[in-house]
Order: structure tokens, then C-alpha cells, then sequence
């Protein structure tokens, strides 16, 4: 099983939070750590990420453009 995708944010980013199917546009800070959740960061459409015991939906390319991987030693 592979390791989940931890990434830093270089700067503030977009994401949309989904709770009780009530849709929020929310900043999230630069330097926060986010982990990748489901999707491929490599591809075109939305990620989900998990932030502060929360899931966000964000665009992919905001993760890519905006964000650096983190490496975890084992």
C-alpha cells in the first residue's frame, strides 16, 4: 500500500468544504499541511484532502501549483 501524499501549501489556496451537503468556499492558510485523501494530484479534476480532522475538495492543479510534497521517512 502506498504512503498518502503529505504537502505543504507555498501559499493561501481554495477548497470546498462539504458538510450536511451544505457546499463553503474556504481559504486555507499558506503552510498549512495537507494530506491527499482520494484522487490523483497528477490529473485534472478535484482532489480530496484531509485538513485540521476535516475532508476539502480542491482542484488539482491548485494542489500542484500551490502546494510541495512532503517526504515521510519510514
Amino acid at each position: 500500500m502506498m504512503a498518502p501524499r503529505v504537502c505543504r501549501l507555498r501559499s493561501s489556496t481554495f477548497a470546498i468544504l462539504n458538510e450536511r451537503d451544505q457546499r463553503t468556499v474556504v481559504t486555507l492558510p499558506a503552510n498549512a499541511l495537507v494530506t491527499v485523501v482520494v484522487g490523483d494530484v497528477d490529473g485534472d479534476g478535484l482532489v480530496k484532502i484531509r485538513y485540521r480532522q476535516k475532508v476539502f475538495e480542491m482542484l488539482a492543479i491548485d494542489l500542484r501549483s500551490r502546494g510541495e510534497r512532503i517526504l515521510r521517512s519510514a
